[in-house]
């Protein structure tokens, strides 16, 4: 039946015929038909797989104190391009493929051995020494940045009126109602998802005021930041564990243990 109304519905932009595909290319971001982003993380995911064949051949010649530039300009730029567009998910972890790569890239550039023949070289502590987020910290980072911008410049205007953020007081810890959104499929966006990482933070008033009450730009970026690694920080340095990527994990441990902030600084 939706094959039938597919081909009954056709779009015209004036006195032309709009072509009908199933995934295309704005901005550098590959929009499928259903919005699921699985196209973009893809081509996503091979161009990083490229680039770590290439980062093994150069390690041996790359002098360390350039490793970290290399990094970021070959594999972090990959990653977090655009990703509060893309990098959003419910119900699916659409993230762990890239989160894979992203350590074997650590590895290759910067040669960590294995633990054992069939343990590979821990990467936690190599993300911590260099200040790397993962790419779930990156999608936290650069979601709540977009909306924190958002709620102090008002633009752009139709995203602003979209999320009803005139609705918002003057408070910079109030709360934002999500958009009603019944289907989880439907939450896996920037506006959805980045109201839901704002009230995750307005949970701890003390962390977002210091957060938002920088006196510029750049140190509210440098304390969110400061913020993200504190839970990537948290645990043992040899495992990942759920709080490290999660905000919502991370400031919950945070109420039930006060002491907790003290022992990831």
């Amino acid at each position: 039946r939706s094959a039938q109304l597919q081909t009954q519905f056709n779009p015209r932009f004036g006195n032309s015929d709009l072509e009908r595909v199933n995934c295309i290319k704005f901005l550098g971001v590959l929009i499928d038909c259903r919005l699921s982003w699985k196209t973009h993380i893809t081509a996503v995911s091979n161009k990083v797989r490229n680039s770590i064949s290439q980062l093994w051949n150069m390690r041996k010649v790359i002098p360390k104190n350039l490793q970290i530039n290399v990094y970021n300009a070959i594999i972090n730029s990959q990653l977090s391009y655009a990703i509060a567009v893309w990098g959003a998910f419910k119900t699916h972890d659409s993230l762990k493929p890239l989160f894979v790569l992203q350590k074997r890239a650590l590895r290759n550039l910067f040669s960590i051995k294995r633990e054992s023949k069939f343990v590979k070289g821990h990467t936690k502590n190599k993300f911590n020494e260099l200040r790397i987020l993962t790419v779930y910290n990156l999608y936290n980072y650069a979601t709540l940045l977009h909306l924190i911008k958002l709620l102090i410049f008002k633009k752009p205007v139709y995203l602003f009126e979209l999320l009803e953020l005139h609705n918002v007081k003057e408070e910079k810890r109030k709360r934002i109602t999500p958009l009603n959104l019944k289907l989880s499929h439907y939450q896996n966006n920037f506006c959805y998802q980045s109201v839901k990482l704002w009230n995750n933070l307005c949970s701890s008033p003390s962390q977002c005021d210091s957060i938002t009450c920088a006196p510029t730009l750049s140190c509210l970026m440098s304390r969110l930041k400061n913020f993200i690694r504190k839970a990537q920080l948290f645990g043992d340095v040899n495992s990942w564990i759920p709080i490290n990527n999660s905000l919502e994990l991370y400031l919950e441990a945070m109420k039930n243990n006060p002491y907790t902030e003290n022992l990831t600084a």
